[in-house]
Formats: C-alpha cells, sequence, structure tokens
C-alpha cells in the first residue's frame, strides 16, 4: 500500500476576487496571509418511530474564516467593499502540493457573502484581518491552472546575494549561491578567518584575540 502524504497546511494559499470583476481581472493570491480555515455542516435530526429511528438531514452550511496582515493592496480593500457594500465575492483554497496530470492544482471554490471583516490595530503588532465568508450553495472541488509569475511568488528558488543575469536558472545558483538541498551540511565548518574573531565585553571585535580597551 502506498504511504499517504501529509498535506502541510501552509501550502494551502487563498486567492480572491469579487464576482463582478470576473470577466476583467484575474483573481488575485490574499497578500500577506496567516491562516484560513472551511468549514462544512449538516445538520441532522432523528426521529423516533415504532418500526426504528429516521434520520433526516438538513442543506449544507459553509463558512470560511481568513486572517492576513493589512497592506495597501487591492485585496485588502475589496475585503472592505465586500462587507460593507455587500458584493458577492469569489474564493478558492489552491493546495501547491497537489496537482493533476496537466499540472493544475486541487482546490476548493466559492461564492460568498462577507458577513463579517475585523480589523485589529494594536499599538505593538502589525495591523491584521479577519474576514468571515458565508458561501452561497454548495462549495466545488476542481483543479486551476496557475500564473508563472504566481507560481514564482509562492514556490521560488534560493538565491545568492550577487547579482542576477538576464536569464535565471531557478535552480539554487542564481546570485552565486547554493540551495540547501544541493549541499552536505556535514562538512558545513567555522570559516577559518573567523576563529580568532571574537567580541569583547563591549561588543567590538578583537582580531588579534587581545583585550580590547576603550577610554570611558
Amino acid at each position: 500500500m502506498a504511504e499517504v502524504q501529509a498535506l502541510p497546511g501552509k501550502r494551502m494559499v487563498s486567492y480572491f476576487r469579487l464576482l463582478e470583476n470576473a470577466s476583467k481581472e484575474d483573481a488575485e493570491i490574499v497578500p500577506l496571509e496567516g491562516d484560513s480555515s472551511i468549514s462544512f455542516k449538516r445538520d441532522s435530526k432523528s426521529t423516533t418511530t415504532k418500526s426504528g429511528n429516521i434520520s433526516t438531514s438538513s442543506g449544507l452550511t459553509t463558512e470560511i474564516d481568513q486572517t492576513f496582515y493589512e497592506g495597501i493592496s487591492k485585496v485588502s480593500d475589496q475585503f472592505y467593499d465586500a462587507v460593507l457594500e455587500d458584493k458577492i465575492v469569489e474564493y478558492w483554497l489552491v493546495d501547491l502540493d497537489r496537482v493533476n496530470p496537466d499540472g493544475k492544482y486541487w482546490s476548493i471554490y466559492a461564492r460568498c457573502h462577507v458577513t463579517e471583516d475585523k480589523p485589529s490595530f494594536k499599538v505593538d503588532s502589525t495591523a491584521e484581518r479577519s474576514p468571515k465568508m458565508q458561501v452561497i450553495g454548495t462549495p466545488r472541488r476542481g483543479y486551476t491552472a496557475l500564473s508563472d509569475y504566481d507560481k514564482d511568488m509562492l514556490d521560488y528558488a534560493f538565491r545568492g546575494i550577487g547579482k542576477v543575469g538576464d536569464n535565471p536558472k531557478n535552480d539554487g545558483t542564481d546570485g552565486n549561491g547554493l540551495a540547501y538541498e544541493n549541499n552536505d551540511p556535514s562538512k558545513d565548518a567555522v570559516p577559518t578567518d573567523a576563529v580568532n574573531k571574537k567580541p569583547d565585553s563591549t561588543g567590538t571585535t578583537n582580531h588579534s584575540g587581545a583585550t580590547a580597551e576603550v577610554n570611558r
């Protein structure tokens, strides 16, 4: 039996668009995304009869919770539009670790009303948003393509700090770099020119190993 592959939550990303803009623009990834969750609920009722219990179920109720950090972005502003002006939105949860043979990504698609948006502007932290969405009808499952731009943003390769050429290889070597997975970390060592570089009590690096004196 094949081993079941666990799918990390951080690889499930969210896309958003106002339904009225579907013919004019692509959906955009929710920027500075935190957590997201979707809950499916179907109430059931059991009635006792002389012949046994009869179970009936009600319609499906689906809710989506989303958090992201506030920023100057179209998506951030349109979440405000959606709740203040009661605009229907389109929302996707896209799993970056699950693709079909055509290279399209597994996703859940829903049309929603934004029923709540709770901005948090704490003095000692970044402003945060936490909209809640009520799904209209039944969410749909399917597969969606992602643009090269989106894939580069979401799954970019390591780069060194050097200049990147006109034709990036995106293999971890751009900018004179080396991706961690292509290195043998068991051979890492302290560089020889750093052995005698010890900070003194003042935080000043002493290259000779002697005690540094500071005039007070």
